[in-house]
């Protein structure tokens, strides 16, 4: 069994699979450059977890996970926003996200144009998700 954080990422990466601009080019932690023909992309990498301890039976977990949406086109921060709208609406209401999570909020967003390359740019959007875990099982909600 993976943990649940494990299955949230994995869950966000299915979730917004051909239901956004991207397509299907949504990634997991892609290392690999994002070559110009498959942007629009998504790529959903965790940045953080924070644990606290809620008592002897649960411990809250805070996870912060980053979309990164690459686009190509003029002004690119308007195409990345179009992306970025569908991905969020995405993550409000994914069902199966809200089975693991007491609550999904997105911290903000920060953009970049690609060097030497105006009409191409990146848009992270970062969101924290809040769950809970029995303190000796990362794979399991407290019952």
């Amino acid at each position: 069994m993976t943990t649940l954080r494990e299955q949230i990422t994995a869950q966000t990466v299915a979730a917004l699979t051909g239901v956004t601009p991207a397509g299907d080019n949504v990634f997991r932690s892609r290392e690999v450059s994002i070559t110009r023909g498959l942007t629009p992309a998504i790529v959903v990498m965790p940045e953080s977890l924070v644990s606290t301890r809620m008592g002897a039976s649960a411990d809250r977990q805070e996870l912060v996970l980053v979309l990164e949406i690459f686009v190509r086109g003029d002004p690119w921060d308007a195409i990345a926003d179009q992306v970025a709208e569908v991905a969020h609406r995405v993550m409000m209401k994914d069902q199966t996200i809200r089975i693991y999570a007491l609550d999904v909020r997105r911290l903000g967003a920060e953009y970049e144009a690609q060097e030497a390359d105006r009409t191409a740019g990146v848009l992270s959007a970062r969101y924290q998700i809040t769950y809970l875990t029995r303190p000796d099982d990362l794979a399991s909600q407290p019952v």
